[in-house]
């Protein structure tokens, strides 16, 4: 039942990083201007952000939907590591992009003519991302936990009565067998209607 819901909230994660990644280049990061109007290559170049506008694969959207793409990838593989990606490379594109934008004005407002709605989803998105990583991995550790004690311990020895005797001991004694202290059944022997010892 537990790990039902594990997979069950990583996966709704998952499917939010996605589409929220996917939605905040459409919005408006900074003034008036939408994510994806940025030219991605510029935020790695020393002229920093420029006005010129850019078309939707050279913009912010390429890098969101390349980890939109990851986001959905790990969902079927439940893997933490790609999931982790996902959320790091959102986080990383938005939170470069605000030190670019910094460096260009000198200064980050919010509001009008500042910080969009677009840059508040990028950075939740990439939180979403971190967490459907978390949730996968604690789901992935116990379930390698489990295996692993499951393939060290080997099956269980078979219980069985214990039946013998101790050089030495008389019949009747109480012995001591593998699983602990037990009374063996005495030996009886039947003649003609009576018992004979």
């Amino acid at each position: 039942m537990r790990n039902a819901l594990a997979t069950t909230l990583g996966a709704i994660l998952a499917i939010a990083t996605a589409v929220t990644a996917l939605a905040s280049p459409f919005l408006d990061w900074y003034g008036d201007r939408n994510g994806r109007d940025y030219k991605w290559w510029q935020l790695f170049t020393g002229d920093g952000i420029t006005g010129e506008s850019a078309n939707l694969f050279t913009g912010l959207f390429l890098p969101m939907l390349a980890a939109a793409i990851i986001a959905i990838i790990a969902i079927p593989l439940r893997s933490a590591t790609l999931m982790g990606l996902a959320g790091v490379l959102i986080l990383g594109f938005t939170i470069l992009w605000m030190i670019r934008q910094y460096q260009d004005n000198d200064a980050l407002t919010i509001g009008e003519n500042g910080l969009g709605e677009g840059v508040g989803l990028g950075l939740v998105s990439g939180v979403l991302g971190l967490l459907a990583a978390a949730a996968t991995f604690g789901r992935t550790k116990a379930r390698h936990r489990r295996d692993t004690v499951e393939r060290t311990a080997g099956p269980a020895p078979p219980r069985e009565r214990y039946e013998g005797r101790r050089e030495g001991s008389q019949e009747g004694d109480v012995v001591e067998g593998p699983w602990g202290t037990e009374e063996p059944h005495r030996k009886r022997r039947f003649g003609r209607g009576r018992d004979a010892a």
